[in-house]
């Protein structure tokens, strides 16, 4: 796995446009229509062709912490068969009892952090992720009411391991920015490191389609690169 760091960083946007990051702005009511249409208007992600039986919901919590916007993650539990000890937003497999994937993102996040359905504005999803591991993953856009405090979550241990926030200046901040490219791999993935741990993968893909839909352009303008891997000539003898 190779970290490539941002070439070009944008010094010019440091703290220029804070006030396009407050609660005032990104909460608007004109804000939240247009990012719910941008976010719904995304081109679904298919890492494979076929469609898989397994359907998951996750939740991407908007909340306010000291006054600032920020995103809320989760590291998995240690013990967890899949995707054990990494970053990720509060969700999990359908239910037969979820009625849509939005239930189903509202009762992990409850299940895993205690916070309730009632305590949540849902904006809306956006079209599905579908993983190599066979999974086809909805993203649901919802704030958390009111200014959140960690220490008041009731979280389980059993599912999660820590749970930590990162304001949106921090996650736009050219400096805490890059991509990922995987050896041989066809594309490029978004990496954050703004936070107290560093966000990749799956989490940082949604997290990447969710800011470019919430800022503008100036705001947030991260580009993922892809290079396209070497070819060599295998030597003849």
């Amino acid at each position: 796995m190779i970290l490539k760091s941002r070439i070009t960083l944008i010094k010019s946007l440091g703290f220029r446009y804070s006030s396009l990051y407050v609660p005032e702005v990104v909460f608007s009511d004109e804000n939240i229509k247009k990012t719910v249409a941008k976010f719904a208007s995304l081109k679904p992600i298919r890492m494979i062709a076929h469609q898989p039986t397994k359907r998951a919901g996750v939740l991407i919590p908007l909340c306010v912490v000291d006054g600032k916007v920020a995103l809320l993650y989760t590291l998995r539990a240690a013990n967890l068969k899949s995707h054990r000890g990494q970053v990720s937003f509060p969700g999990g497999m359908q239910d037969v009892s979820d009625k849509d994937l939005e239930e189903t993102a509202l009762r992990e996040t409850e299940e895993e952090l205690g916070i309730k359905e009632g305590d949540i504005d849902v904006w809306g999803s956006g079209d599905v992720i579908v993983t190599k591991r066979e999974t086809s993953v909805t993203p649901v856009i919802g704030r958390i009411k009111g200014e959140l405090q960690l220490r008041n979550l009731k979280v389980n241990a059993a599912e999660v391991e820590d749970v930590f926030t990162v304001c949106l200046e921090d996650l736009c901040n050219p400096q805490n920015i890059g991509y990922t490219q995987f050896r041989g791999g066809f594309t490029s993935m978004p990496v954050f490191m703004g936070g107290k741990l560093r966000v990749w993968g799956l989490t940082a893909v949604i997290t990447y389609r969710l800011l470019s839909s919430l800022l503008p352009q100036k705001a947030y303008c991260h580009t993922v690169r892809y290079i396209q891997p070497v070819k060599t000539k295998s030597h003849v003898r």
